[in-house]
């Protein structure tokens, strides 16, 4: 038993995060497994390329403005939506540090990105057109993002946007930097609503 109280916190904190960041992972192992099972290779679908970054970049601005217009609206009913995330994710087990924010950002926008555009939609549109993969592998995205109808929403409209930008570029680096540094801005404007 440790002899510090807040020490016993620490240890809860650091073992919940590690089991948040332990699902991200776990969804990466699910891309790759469906990559062999459904014969989508992920390798050729992945390029180290510099314009894909800057676009990966440059495509974060529209959803970063997005969401300062979603953290100031007062539209009541989004208001309220917006309260219960922060409630939320103050209730969640762990504090938010740059290091985990930078870590959840990375591991999200990296294994949804190999699941849901390239394995999910991929597979899809090798027999669908691109605008049925799109659409169809992000219904499957807000889903898995079903913590309520409107976030499901949301995250199956920003799904749609990131499967537009891999057909886009044909090169999985653009969604993941987008997703990765949005993911990182709304932890971030979350740890701030938290800590106020």
């Amino acid at each position: 038993m440790p002899s510090n109280p807040h020490d016993g916190n620490k240890y809860s904190e650091t073992q919940t995060f590690l089991f948040v960041l332990g699902g991200t992972i776990l969804l990466g192992l699910v891309a790759f497994a469906l990559s062999i099972l459904l014969g989508v290779p992920i390798g050729p679908q992945f390029e180290l390329n510099p314009n894909d970054f800057f676009i990966g970049v440059i495509a974060t601005l529209p959803l970063v403005v997005f969401l300062w217009w979603f953290s100031n609206t007062t539209l009541e009913h989004l208001a309220v939506f917006r309260r219960s995330q922060i409630k939320f994710f103050a209730e969640i087990g762990f504090t938010f540090t740059p290091l985990r924010i930078a870590l959840m950002a990375l591991g999200a926008g990296i294994t949804e990105e190999l699941l849901f555009r390239g394995v999910v939609q991929s597979w899809i549109s090798g027999f669908a057109p691109v605008l049925v993969a799109i659409i169809a592998s992000n219904i499957l995205f807000g889903a898995l993002h079903m913590r309520t109808a409107l976030y499901a929403l949301i995250a199956g409209l920003v799904g749609v946007y990131l499967g537009v930008l891999f057909a886009f570029t044909d090169n999985l680096l653009a969604p993941m930097v987008t997703h990765a540094l949005y993911d990182a801005a709304a932890l971030e404007y979350t740890r701030r609503a938290v800590k106020n």
